[in-house]
């Protein structure tokens, strides 16, 4: 990949972990409907995550 593509991917990678850590901070035990609904929300945004992942060129070592 060039610097450019390189740097894009680090910048796409960042804002889903981005997403995925506001929704971890905002987890709370006290709401459990809303809990469930966080948590689905999560659950979507580490999907995307690996769907992105499994999508980038990789050495085999």
């Amino acid at each position: 990949m060039t610097h450019i593509e390189t740097a894009r991917v680090n910048e796409i990678l960042g804002l889903q972990v981005g997403i995925i850590k506001d929704f971890a901070a905002k987890l709370n035990t006290d709401d459990l409907e809303r809990l469930e609904a966080d948590l689905v929300e999560v659950g979507k945004a580490v999907k995307e995550l690996r769907s992105i992942l499994e999508g980038l060129p990789h050495k085999h070592l």
